[in-house]
């Protein structure tokens, strides 16, 4: 199932088909003929944006792909989608990955496979990463690609604000859509600087919208995952310190039984069981004391690995 953030994507991209070729295309966008139904034939499963368009009188469908977090198996969804695009509108389809963010990009293209040595597939497709986008193109000074400018890699906080504002500003939008559009850019910007750099109006905006709880979760998952990490390496730290004192426990009494082999001492069987019993302190003292007084040294060792009351 979708979820919110999805869907509001989702919704962004299929409402503003025009703005979404300029962001895909730059200024050699094609012109959009119309947008297709997003569903799928003989699938349950929906395109985020099917366009119908034309360039330099060649028509073909562009099918669109947000992506904001990785998938596995993304690059056979795709090819999936654009074989059953291709199959309803009988035209040829240019298949466009837009991914979000970094962590978000899978395998690049082509997917390939072969079979008895042979190539079966190569299904190339377009990829688009949004914060690779220099937003300061006039062509994409659109009010629907505003929102999506936060995710630009030199954009800061301050980002939002002025696309917040501007957003706020733009005529051209009925209230639904200039609602929509704030929610993107809030649900973009909290996932980008975090929650804390919404301004009031863009957190009361939010606060209205099913995402906010979702962007909750999502820091709350965040959080328990630095802590847990904070917790493994504590664990990690505490583990690699204990089986570095039993290693220099062991190596310690092994010197002792060098030792005591040199000094032709005879030991119990259960000698070395009882050294590596004793805490590392009490090894080194003995150590020390076989090197300054070998034969207190040695009196000292045959105490110590002797049977109590022997």
């Amino acid at each position: 199932m979708a979820s919110v953030y999805d869907l509001i994507l989702r919704r962004l991209v299929q409402g503003h088909p025009d703005q979404l070729l300029l962001l895909l295309f730059g200024p050699n966008a094609p012109t959009l003929v119309r947008a297709a139904d997003t569903s799928l034939p003989q699938s349950e499963r929906r395109a985020d944006a099917l366009l119908i368009v034309e360039a330099q009188g060649e028509r073909f469908a562009v099918e669109v792909e947000v992506q904001a977090q990785p998938e596995a198996g993304f690059s056979r969804r795709l090819l999936d989608y654009a074989v059953r695009a291709h199959l309803r509108e009988g035209l040829p389809v240019l298949p466009v990955a837009l991914y979000l963010l970094p962590e978000a990009e899978g395998a690049p293209p082509p997917y390939t496979f072969a079979c008895a040595g042979r190539r079966v597939l190569s299904f190339d497709f377009l990829v688009v990463r949004l914060w690779e986008v220099d937003f300061s193109l006039p062509t994409l000074q659109k009010p629907a690609l505003l929102a999506l400018s936060v995710m630009e890699q030199t954009a800061g906080p301050e980002r939002a604000t002025w696309a917040e504002t501007r957003l706020r500003q733009e005529a051209s939008l009925t209230e639904e859509e200039r609602l929509d559009l704030l929610v993107v850019l809030g649900a973009l910007a909290a996932r980008r600087f975090g929650s804390q750099w919404l301004s009031q109006s863009l957190r009361s905006v939010m606060l209205d919208s099913p995402i906010w709880e979702e962007l909750l979760a999502e820091e709350r998952v965040k959080l328990r995952a630095q802590i847990s990490a904070q917790v493994s390496a504590q664990i990690s730290a505490q583990i690699s310190a204990q089986i570095s004192a039993q290693v220099r426990i062991q190596e310690r009494a092994r010197t002792l039984l060098q030792f005591a082999k040199a000094r032709k001492l005879v030991l119990p069987p259960e000698a070395e069981q009882r050294l590596t019993q004793m805490d590392a302190t009490t090894l080194e003292q003995l150590v020390e004391l076989a090197f300054s007084e070998p034969e207190a040294a040695a009196r000292a060792l045959l105490a110590a690995v002797s049977p109590q009351g022997h």
